[in-house]
């Protein structure tokens, strides 16, 4: 399987947490095997850092602001959302009908959802 390898200045199509839809992003740094480091979103400047080619780090750009974490509210994969203490965070995976990681800058945790 051949996969693809992009050089930095490149624009792609990603899932962006804060615009909730899936924009143009333009490639700041890739590896020199052509692994995507990092990219910002055209749209809302976003930007996302990447290791081996999944995300570990997030900082908001000047899109709109993302809804206050509700334990109560069902979240999926991709969702911006703002914790009051945490910050800024991304669902980077739905682990169970009411588990959720988010990535919070550089730090993952794992919060509740879904709760009634």
């Amino acid at each position: 399987m051949k996969t693809e390898k992009y050089q930095a200045g490149d624009s792609v199509p990603m899932l962006c947490s804060a615009c909730e839809s899936e924009t143009t992003h333009t490639l700041n740094t890739v590896t020199k095997l052509g692994k995507i480091t990092s990219a910002s979103c055209d749209t809302c400047q976003t930007a996302s850092t990447f290791k081996a080619g999944v995300k570990v780090g997030v900082t908001a750009g000047k899109g709109k602001a993302p809804d206050v974490y509700d334990r109560r509210r069902k979240y999926k994969k991709g969702q911006a959302m703002m914790h009051p203490h945490f910050g800024h965070g991304e669902v980077t995976a739905v682990l169970e009908p009411q588990k959720i990681d988010v990535l919070f800058g550089d730090t993952t945790r794992r919060l509740l959802h879904a709760l009634e």
